[in-house]
């Protein structure tokens, strides 16, 4: 594989590890509970991450792996933004979400039941997460989709169209 593949995914890989262990942290040390929408927005994060360990384990130094690769890294975040604007629309009251964005409950008796319902907050998709009191972490995670989307298509641009000039 080209040098320039390899720092691509290593930065596809270690962006993705960052914003899933401040998810984490957010979520375990700072209290801050997901709701069903926030744990799906991670996805692509983990994705990402097993498709470019994988990438590193292919040997080619060809144009088409480079350029399959950028495009999935792509489509990826595309599909990954759409949804966390999805979220944040939700969020913001542009539009309404499913009605099972609440906390997971998996009782099999009453008292389990009773006992789960008054320990355990709902967490619903439409009552957003802020940090800093005025940015939702759903806002973030689009910024930060919208970023790496753009970021993958600058290099599937330079891959494909100033590579073909230079021939």
């Amino acid at each position: 594989m080209n040098n320039t593949l390899d720092k691509y995914i290593a930065i596809n890989i270690s962006i993705s590890v960052v914003i899933l262990f401040i998810v984490y942290v957010l979520q375990y040390f700072f209290g801050m509970a997901p709701c069903d929408m926030c744990i799906n927005e991670r996805y692509p994060y983990f994705i990402v991450i097993i498709l470019g360990t994988v990438s590193y384990g292919i040997k080619s130094n060809t144009k088409v792996v480079e350029i399959i690769t950028n495009l999935i890294f792509a489509i990826i975040y595309f599909i990954g933004l759409i949804y966390s604007v999805y979220h944040v629309g939700i969020e913001r009251k542009y539009w309404i979400g499913s009605s099972n964005c609440s906390s997971k409950i998996n009782a099999l008796d009453i008292e389990t039941l009773s006992s789960q319902l008054m320990e355990m907050p709902i967490i619903r998709c439409d009552e957003p997460t802020f940090l800093f009191n005025f940015i939702s972490i759903a806002e973030l995670n689009s910024i930060a989709m919208g970023i790496l989307l753009i970021f993958s298509l600058i290099v599937l641009y330079k891959k494909i169209w100033v590579q073909k000039k230079n021939y």
